[in-house]
């Protein structure tokens, strides 16, 4: 029975697993073909031929340097700051015994409950006023405290987890507390550090409603804003719309290859250590 029922979960995953590659094979396949080869011969039909040239065609007209340059940007720039500002107040509210310790952790994390869609109008209204609409500072700033409530949750749940004897010493020995938190907690949590980098960097890469409202100068657009228009513009051509969508998820599959084996492990020790 138990070995039906093995053989039946390893089934159904894999049929999940190819309804969800399928759409993405249908993505790289088309952007190999040209405009002529998905016009006569369908969508779904395999490459008669298979060219390079719709991703230079697509870099070039979607203007996709511009908007790798500043969704880079923002990305390397918010990422980190966004990470170290969260250990700042994680590492006292993991380390610390206060009065209103529990109180300021709830307060953090209200910020989980807070749509985005709720804060748009007062926010528009104070980036104006600071005059910082249409420009990557006005996305910055944003960016980094609607990040800060979940990153806050696993740095302190990891932080829970190292001894505090490790602490102790390192204080014994004459490190101030911020020496403690650069030279012991943090490299103790690296791999905390890296699947928050990780979903962060998904996350701000994707980042598509605020840039929407915030951003109206083609020279500041990320690349989700820039694909928005760039497949309004290029709707009849499959190939090089393909091409475009495959450029501009590029950077977060390359992050996630890179550091995916401690995505689970950072995440899972960051949620559970209490």
């Amino acid at each position: 029975m138990r070995r039906s029922y093995s053989s039946t979960s390893f089934f159904f995953l894999i049929f999940l697993t190819l309804l969800v590659l399928f759409p993405f094979a249908i993505v790289v396949l088309t952007s190999l073909r040209t405009q002529q080869d998905v016009v006569t011969r369908g969508v779904f039909a395999p490459p008669e031929s298979v060219t390079l040239q719709n991703f230079p065609d697509a870099w070039r007209m979607g203007r996709f340097s511009v908007y790798y340059k500043n969704s880079l940007s923002i990305c390397f720039v918010k990422v980190p700051l966004g990470i170290f500002v969260a250990a700042l107040a994680a590492y006292p509210l993991a380390k610390y015994r206060f009065r209103l310790r529990e109180t300021l952790l709830a307060f953090f994390l209200l910020g989980l409950g807070i749509p985005v869609n709720v804060v748009l109008l007062p926010l528009t209204i104070l980036l104006k006023r600071l005059y910082l609409l249409d420009n990557l500072w006005g996305l910055l700033f944003p960016y980094v405290v609607f990040g800060l409530p979940f990153q806050i949750l696993v740095l302190r749940g990891f932080f829970r987890g190292i001894p505090d004897e490790l602490v102790d010493a390192a204080r014994i020995d004459g490190c101030t507390e911020f020496l403690v938190l650069l030279r012991v907690i943090l490299p103790l949590s690296v791999p905390a550090v890296l699947a928050l980098f990780i979903m962060d960097f998904l996350a701000t890469w994707n980042e598509f409603l605020m840039a929407l409202i915030f951003i109206h100068s083609d020279k500041w657009k990320t690349v989700p804003l820039g694909m928005m228009y760039f497949q309004g513009q290029f709707a009849s051509s499959y190939p090089i719309i393909n091409a475009g969508v495959l450029l501009g998820i590029l950077p977060v599959v390359v992050v996630y290859v890179l550091l995916q084996r401690y995505f689970v492990s950072g995440i899972t020790a960051g949620a559970l250590k209490e």
